[in-house]
């Protein structure tokens, strides 16, 4: 599936285990575009990348719907309170009538918000998850390659630590 590294990985994993420079010297890092930072993700991270984004959207949308609720049920109570009569048992009616249907709708975006933020967070964590594995699979084959010199350099606890810590991933 994966044929070779890239040249990002490569030369990464150089500048990660290179002990010949001076510790205070920072190796320059190359950038990456965009569309590079996901060469590792296959049909199914892109599938959930997706339903993420469009999750993301809807999820952003909770607010706004909010907003126009509040302000149907106030235009609701001032047209209430400008239509006052002395039948005080009718007007309790109403409002009560317009506490529920506003109360179902709160409830309602407040459910919708939870579960698609819910499938936001899941869906973009499981693409990732996924993602990094490959990348450190890919780190773990790279290192084993090395020639037999390298790892007599190489300190013992060094393999573990950058497979865990590293900051180019």
């Amino acid at each position: 599936m994966f044929s070779a590294l890239p040249e990002t990985v490569s030369i990464s994993i150089f500048f990660c285990f290179n002990l010949s420079r001076e510790k205070n010297e920072k190796a320059k890092k190359k950038m990456v575009g965009i569309l590079e930072l996901f060469y590792y993700a296959d049909w199914l991270d892109i599938i959930l990348m997706i339903v993420g984004l469009i999750a993301a959207i809807a999820n952003g949308s909770g607010l706004p719907l909010m907003i126009i609720v509040f302000g149907e049920m106030t235009n609701k109570f001032s047209l209430i309170h400008l239509n006052f009569s002395p039948r005080v048992q009718y007007i309790s009616g109403i409002f009560y009538c317009l506490n529920c249907r506003f109360a179902y709708y709160y409830v309602a975006i407040g459910s919708a918000v939870l579960i698609l933020s819910t499938i936001q967070v899941w869906t973009f964590l499981t693409s990732a998850t996924r993602q990094t594995a490959r990348i450190r699979q890919k780190f773990f084959f790279a290192v084993l390659h090395q020639e037999m010199a390298w790892f007599d350099t190489t300190q013992i606890g060094t393999l573990n630590t950058r497979l865990t810590d590293c900051d180019f991933f």
